[in-house]
């Protein structure tokens, strides 16, 4: 059993940390383990925040993927990619991808990006465009199927002006 001071430590500095942004488990875990804190005090800490619904992976995945697909518009992948690098398991992960890409196709986000991009690239000549319009996408996390669907539609602007 951890002591009192070291575990009141913990959760304030959980709080202190969760004030700024939801945040997954493990990145709670990692900034704990930071701080120092003994591995019993931060399973006792996480354990009290679980229960008090401050710290719900659900949650976090869900907030975090709108974010990156309303403000980003990130592709799947790239999504994917960053929960897990927050630490989100993989079945969180795919109701998180199912809910959030639903509601946003994937083909929509992908022709904002490219109308925008677009924008940048006037004067290129045209498999220039079309050579970093496909970089620019697939760095923006979408599919090879989604990028050649996307570049076929946007054939006419990749074309002259």
């Amino acid at each position: 059993m951890p002591d009192r001071e070291a575990l009141k430590t913990a959760k304030s500095q959980a709080f202190r940390h969760l004030a700024y942004r939801d945040r997954s488990k493990q990145e709670l875990t990692r900034y704990l383990e930071k701080k120092e804190h003994a591995p019993a005090v931060i399973q006792e800490t996480l354990e009290d925040l679980e229960k008090l619904n401050y710290v719900n992976d659900h949650r976090f995945a869900m907030e975090w993927g709108r974010s990156r697909v309303e403000r980003k518009k990130f592709g799947k992948k790239r999504l994917r990619h960053e929960l897990a690098a927050k630490g989100v398991s993989s079945p969180i992960i795919e109701t998180t991808l199912d809910t959030l890409y639903d509601s946003h196709p994937e083909q929509d986000l992908a022709l904002a990006c490219a109308n925008k991009k677009l924008e940048s690239l006037r004067g290129l000549e045209p498999e220039k465009k079309t050579r970093r319009l496909a970089q620019y996408l697939q760095r923006r996390g979408f599919s090879a199927d989604t990028i050649y669907e996307i570049l076929k539609v946007s054939a006419t602007n990749l074309g002259g002006e």
